[in-house]
């Protein structure tokens, strides 16, 4: 027979007390909290599930901030293209007009002139354009504070034809093809920004080398980079070989062989090619068509080459010095086609940008919804039913009530209490 005492009595009644008190304190903090796990051992696989959720939830959110800063970007590019638009199109007004021989010596030679400089220095402006951080948003990697300079650099010259003084003469691109992304879903990216070089130019550019290559062969293997892609050169490699891997790099510019077995790069799109030596490589230099003194680009082309284009600036000052001189045929004729092609080249990077800008706000949606679907599978996985949690709650406490009021009655005091 077990003999039963006081003391096991007490060690019993506490320990049911304890736990009671343990199940409160875990329901009460599930009731705070709205949270069923509270450590890894509560419920190893929903904790596991719990890090998962809350990790995508952070991707989501952080995809999320880059398609809002893409978006913001995408805007001040289009906005940017769009005043460079503007400007073009004032500009064909003005061509038309002068075209026609409705100004007078006067109108042609001082007010077009003036009005067409002023034209000219905010075109420049918007070129320069920074973002809100101080970027040049068409100067490619250009980054991060105002002592950056401007990729677009005015040239001055005292000009007395049109009585226009210090007036613009060139402008040159000094910053570089850097094409800004962002990821904004995984594996996705987005381009925010588009390099000056390819925005700003008028014409298809060609460079023609001046060296005759009929026995170039490379001697050792070698890299180049045209427009920021690099294209492997062979030991033994020709200029026909060359040519092949120029053509095969999926490049806006197309290679060939010229009449005095010269390399010839011709873009397909309107922008500056970039070229480059990669590294301790020579066979841009080689064939003639990379300044031996002058290796980086931009404007690094050898100055043997011969190298047609123009870019929308040259195009205007093109077009304001033909209408001081009274050129009505040349205005009517070359700088007329000449604005539609520049203007043709804004309008494609228009629809390039607003093609982006549409998608950001298809992604921006799709983040949404996605936050919205992972925040469930959270709340399910690690959420509590409140109804049923407080029902538990209830119960527990009622145990816990009964368990007192039984103890109170088991355990009486005896005698000894009385004499210690």
């Amino acid at each position: 027979m077990q003999r039963i005492t006081n003391r096991m009595l007490n060690d019993t009644m506490m320990f049911n007390l304890m736990r009671h008190q343990n199940d409160m304190d875990r329901t009460q903090e599930a009731l705070a909290t709205g949270r069923n796990v509270r450590l890894p051992r509560d419920n190893p696989i929903a904790a596991a599930n719990q890090m998962l959720y809350r990790t995508r939830l952070t991707e989501v959110d952080q995809y999320a901030s880059n398609i809002d800063e893409s978006r913001s970007r995408l805007d001040e590019v289009d906005s940017a293209l769009q005043s460079a638009l503007r400007i073009f199109q004032r500009l064909r007004v003005l061509a038309v007009q002068g075209a026609h021989g409705i100004y007078t010596a006067f109108e042609r030679k001082e007010a077009a002139a003036a009005e067409i400089n002023e034209l000219l220095e905010e075109l420049v402006a918007i070129a320069n354009t920074r973002s809100a951080t101080g970027r040049p948003i068409f100067g490619g990697f250009q980054t991060g504070t105002e002592d950056i300079p401007d990729p677009f650099v005015a040239i001055y010259q005292t000009l007395t034809a049109g009585n226009q003084g210090d007036a613009m003469t060139g402008v040159e691109y000094r910053g570089n093809i850097g094409r800004v992304r962002r990821e904004v879903a995984t594996g996705e990216y987005i381009d925010v920004n588009v390099p000056g070089n390819w925005v700003f130019w008028a014409t298809n550019q060609i460079v023609t080398s001046n060296k005759d290559a009929s026995d170039y062969k490379s001697e050792t293997n070698q890299k180049i980079r045209i427009d920021g892609v690099e294209i492997n050169i062979s030991a033994g490699d020709t200029l026909d070989d060359i040519i092949i891997k120029i053509n095969n790099a999926g490049l806006s510019v197309r290679a060939s062989k010229g009449i005095r077995e010269n390399l010839v790069l011709e873009t397909t799109t309107p922008h500056q090619i970039w070229l480059e030596d990669v590294e301790s490589g020579t066979v841009l230099r080689d064939l003639g068509l990379v300044n031996p003194q002058y290796q980086n680009p931009p404007n690094n082309f050898d100055p043997t080459a011969t190298v047609d284009g123009m870019s929308i600036f040259e195009m205007v000052i093109q077009l304001r010095d033909d209408l001081v001189r009274g050129d009505q045929e040349v205005v009517g004729g070359r700088d007329l086609g000449l604005i539609d092609m520049a203007l043709d080249n804004i309008l494609r990077h228009i629809a390039s940008v607003g093609a982006r800008q549409n998608r950001t706000e298809e992604l921006a949606r799709r983040s949404e919804y996605e936050r919205t679907n992972v925040l469930g599978l959270l709340a399910s996985n690690e959420g509590i039913d409140y109804a049923e949690t407080i029902m538990n709650f209830r119960w527990i406490e009622s145990v816990h009530q009964y368990a007192l009021s039984v103890g109170a009655r088991t355990i009486r005091p005896t005698l000894m209490d009385f004499l210690r």
